[in-house]
């Protein structure tokens, strides 16, 4: 059976992990909050050939949700469904699925059939249905999420990407990096079809990286260094400690003045996925 790994800070400060099996994949993460009033909304999890990384929408603090649980709970809640789903049919031939039939359980939505996206659209339903009895699923602020995903499936990598977190492929033909659009997982499963997928050779992978936004911005706010040079930092001297330089950076701007973002420091999640 597969240990999953799950990591969601619930203090100010930076939790890593690291997953080693005798698969394709190594994965090593960290992941830190942004701020001492809330916690981590950033989720990563991580099982034998399988992870994903979430980034939950905080709103301002005092927001009505419609939700009794929260952003941080609508992130793990749907991170745990899906790495679940994600597992099911990658084991050897002939292996039980973990869980029941992929695919929207109330028949909502019928997904195409790229890779992942019928995983997230079943993962979505899962969630809403979970809490649909106690909150309002119709309000525009419910909890949502950024998600990315990876599966390592044979000798291919399939990936998914939805809304504005960050995948970068670093291999034989450089680093490329796969940013979401404006759509967020929430309530509604037919979202997942806004994804980004795609599926690579582990032959021309050397290692991909899930980075939630606010762990992008030396290479997409701050101008500290270029994605390749990001995705370097990530693996020499690692997770923890590009998010400690990206630390640095912020404190050096308080005000948000010099380099304007909504958040002075934002949640901070980087899994490196080596093969």
């Amino acid at each position: 059976m597969a240990r999953a790994f799950l990591a969601a800070a619930v203090r100010p400060i930076l939790v890593a992990g690291r997953l080693e099996g005798r698969g394709a994949v190594r994965v090593t993460w960290a992941t830190d909050q942004g701020s001492a009033e809330r916690g981590n909304e950033d989720f990563v999890a991580a099982a034998s050939g399988a992870v994903v990384v979430l980034d939950g929408c905080g709103l301002a603090l005092g927001t009505d949700l419609g939700c009794a649980h929260g952003t941080a709970w609508y992130a793990r809640s749907l991170g745990t469904r899906l790495l679940a789903r994600m597992l099911d049919g990658i084991g050897p031939p002939g292996s039980p699925p973990a869980g029941p039939p992929v695919g929207p359980p109330e028949g909502a939505h019928t997904p195409g059939r790229r890779p992942l996206v019928a995983r997230l659209a079943g993962a979505i339903a899962d969630v809403a249905a979970s809490h649909r009895a106690t909150c309002d699923l119709r309000v525009p602020t419910t909890p949502a999420a950024t998600v990315l995903a990876l599966r390592v499936r044979g000798d291919v990598v399939d990936y998914l990407v939805l809304a504005d977190s960050t995948i970068l492929l670093d291999g034989r033909h450089g680093v490329q990096e796969i940013t979401g659009g404006r759509h967020y997982a929430a309530a509604d499963p037919a979202v997942a079809e806004a994804a980004i997928t795609g599926t690579v050779p582990v032959a021309d992978l050397h290692r991909v990286l899930l980075m939630t936004d606010g762990a992008t911005r030396l290479a997409a706010r701050f101008g500290a260094t270029d994605w390749a040079g990001l995705a370097a930092l990530a693996v020499d001297p690692g997770p923890a400690a590009l998010i400690e330089r990206t630390r640095e950076i912020e404190r050096t701007d308080p005000a948000a003045q010099k380099w304007p973002r909504g958040k002075v420091h934002d949640d901070a999640t980087v899994a490196v996925c080596s093969f």
